[in-house]
């Protein structure tokens, strides 16, 4: 059984805006980290703290 989407694939994904994804963020903890890598995490609870005006984070190769 696949599991639902995350946050971040929902905003990703173009299922929730920008805004929302800020907004929502505070809320999650270990398990969404453990889920996407704490760079990426870090990456958008920066974004929502105003740090940068980054929209994507690029996982890099």
């Amino acid at each position: 059984m696949e599991s639902a989407m995350n946050i971040i694939q929902q905003y990703e994904w173009r299922y929730i805006c920008y805004e929302e994804l800020l907004e929502e963020i505070w809320g999650y903890g270990q398990q969404l980290i453990n889920e996407v890598s704490v760079e990426c995490f870090t990456f958008y609870v920066e974004a929502s703290a105003g740090y940068h005006s980054f929209y994507y984070y690029i996982a890099p190769y």
